[in-house]
Parts: C-alpha cells; structure tokens; sequence
C-alpha cells in the first residue's frame, strides 16, 4: 500500500489519486480551503449562500422553504443550525434505514427542538433487509442502497412539497478524494449520484433488473431526474462554508448533542458513528477489503486541518483503526437481517483482501508495513480467533 506524503490515506482508497510529490488530491483540495491568501473567499461564498436563502425565501414552497437531510449527527445539526432564524420554514428529513441506537434517537430529536419539522422514513422491512442482505452478501456493502437513499429520497419529497431548497451537507469527492470534474460544483447532479452515491454503477436500476425487483418499489433509493427541469435547487453546504468537524460538534453541543463516554468502536473520536450500528459493519468491511478505516478517516481531516501532526495521527490509527467489530454492532445486525452471528462473520471475512492482508507465522492476519513504519498491523475477527 502506498499512503499520501501529507495525510495518511493509502491508495487503495476509490477515486483517489495522488500528485507527482506523492500528495493525495484530498490534501490538495484542503490546502486550497485553508489558503486565505489566493484561496477560497469563504466571506464571498457565505455571501452567495444568504443571497441563496433569501431567494429560497421570496420564492417559497406550499409549505416549506428549505429542506435540510439529517442524521441527528453533529453535521446535520450544524446544517440545521445555518438557516435558523431566518423566517424560514424548515423541513428536516431523516432516513432511519437500519438499526438505531439509543443516543442516535435522543440525537435525532434535538432537530425539531431547534425549531424545524422532522419527517422520519422508514422503507419497507421486508423490501430493505433484502437489499442489505444483496449488498452484503454480494458486494461486501450492506449500505450498498442504503447510500443511495440517503442522497435520494430527500430531493424526491422536496420535489413533492415544492420546496425551492434543498441544504446537502459535505460534497464527499472534494472533501474526502478531491476530485476536480464531477466534484467541482457546488449542486448534486446525476453525474455526480451515479459516481459517488451509487457504487461503481451498482444503483437501483442495476439491482432490479439483476434481481427482478419492480423498478418502482425502488424509486425512492435512485436519483429524481426530474429535479433538473423543477425549481428546486440540491446544494452542498461544504461550498459554502469550510466543513470541519471541531465546528460543527462545537455548534450542536449547543443544542444538546450527546458523545459517548469514550472513543467510538474503529476510531478515537467519540462523537462520531453514535446513531446506526450497520455502518458500523459497513466500516469494518472498509478495513477488511482497502486495509484502512474510520480512524484513518478522521486522522487525515485532523492532518489537514492542522490538529494532529502526521507522527501523532498514526499512533491514534495504529491504536483504533482495526479494531474487530464487537457483538454489540455484530448481534444486533445479524438479528435484524435475519442472519447468525456466526453467518454474518463468515460473510465478512470472505471480503478481506488478500492482496493486502496476508497471515503472519502465528496464523493472524496482518497488513505487512502498515504506515510505512515496517510494523506489521494485526486484525482477526471473533470468528478467526
């Protein structure tokens, strides 16, 4: 595996590249965020987003005149909380598509006690645990559809109620691959769901036509082509203001944001990954098939942004990034989809990589030079152990 010179993201990563110094366009794409001088103009770009509300507002829906997609995470409150007092009409929408927990819940409701209406959607079991079992089982992504819901289904009800607004979150091409073409504009286009929503073209109409599932019981998980011709706008948040963690927690604890008592399974930060357990197991799988996760996620954005020195982040990726997925995320999965325990790690360990992974004298399952540093990782799941 080779790993940016600047951050710590391994080329293994999809969709990324690196630079002639051995940067990653991630990197890239953060140095010029940071760049006051010659970069970006964020007071410009704040600018164009109030003009953009006030527009939202003078044109108006029925009902609402924003709609904000939330997760009840500190990103979604901190959406939530840049259109607030503003005599917005606010329609906060939530797709619960898996397995919630407890403080993923109480999250979730400081939303409609911050002044906006909450629409919660739940797809139907019997159809979704399929879908979750398709994309675990046959792609190694239990999220597979799921994703694409997530993107979807809140451009479709905006297009419902007419709202003129809708309030994405982070543009992830630009802030987690950098990517220069699809990713460079500041709306959720087709081009840009069917690369970066979908994986690798495996949307809803490849699904039903695979597996002969009605097309129309799937609209909902594929992108409204329609929204191009209407008047309503999807639009990233992260064009217009720079997307940071330590912001965006500092603002929803201001609303009643919980953390966990300590460090989140897979990572060290402690507010993050606290509402569904499946992305847990989404994560886990990450590791298992490109050799990093969350950790290394979150270590690279602190790099960038200059809270961690690459040294400090690889003791804290070292410490959590392969940590095994514990029966907490593994019990609770396996039993909402149907499957043993047993089962559900037998579907895991068939997606570790071996062009990656390869087994020490012992037995366990390392990544050879893991960080550059000549120490050989070590990850086995319950099962192999």
């Amino acid at each position: 595996m080779k790993y940016c010179t600047h951050c710590l993201m391994p080329d293994t990563k999809p969709h990324l590249s690196f630079d002639d110094s051995g940067v990653c366009q991630a990197c890239r794409a953060h140095q010029l965020k940071n760049d006051y001088l010659g970069g970006i103009d964020w007071d410009a770009r704040e600018n164009e987003f109030n003009a953009l509300l006030d527009q939202a507002k003078s044109v108006g829906g029925p009902s609402y005149d924003v709609l904000v997609p939330v997760s009840g995470g500190k990103d979604s409150i901190a959406q939530v909380h840049r259109v607030l007092g503003r005599g917005l009409r606010i329609l906060a929408v939530h797709v619960d598509y898996g397995v919630k927990t407890e403080i993923g819940r109480r999250n979730l409701e400081r939303v409609p006690d911050m002044g906006a209406d909450l629409l919660v959607y739940r797809p139907s079991q019997p159809l979704h645990k399929r879908l979750i079992r398709i994309g675990l089982e046959d792609f190694g992504d239990p999220d597979l559809l799921s994703h694409t819901l997530l993107h979807a289904y809140p451009q479709h009800v905006a297009l419902q109620y007419e709202i003129p607004l809708v309030l994405l979150g982070e543009n992830a091409a630009v802030e987690y691959s950098g990517e220069t073409d699809t990713a460079a504009g500041n709306t959720m286009t087709r081009a840009w769901f069917d690369r970066y929503a979908a994986n690798q073209g495996r949307d809803a109409r490849f699904i039903s036509e695979r597996y002969d599932i009605p097309f129309e019981t799937l609209r909902y998980y594929d992108f409204p082509d329609r929204i191009a011709q209407s008047s309503t706008q999807a639009v990233f948040l992260s064009y217009y203001f720079h997307w940071d963690s330590a912001t965006h927690l500092e603002i929803a604890r201001k609303y009643g944001f919980e953390s966990l008592d300590g460090p989140a399974e897979g990572t060290y930060r402690n507010y993050v990954g606290l509402d569904e357990k499946i992305h847990r197991i989404h994560q886990y799988l990450k590791v298992l098939k490109f050799g990093y996760g969350r950790a290394t996620d979150h270590a690279c954005e602190d790099i960038r942004n200059g809270r961690l020195t690459r040294e400090q982040a690889k003791l804290l990726v070292k410490e959590h990034d392969l940590e095994d997925v514990s029966d907490y995320f593994l019990d609770d999965v396996a039993r909402y989809i149907d499957m043993t325990k047993e089962e559900l790690l037998t579907v895991l360990e068939q997606y570790r990589n071996q062009d990656i992974w390869q087994r020490d004298p012992t037995g366990r399952w390392t990544i050879p030079g893991h960080l550059q540093d000549g120490v050989a990782a070590e990850i086995a799941t319950a099962g192999a152990r």
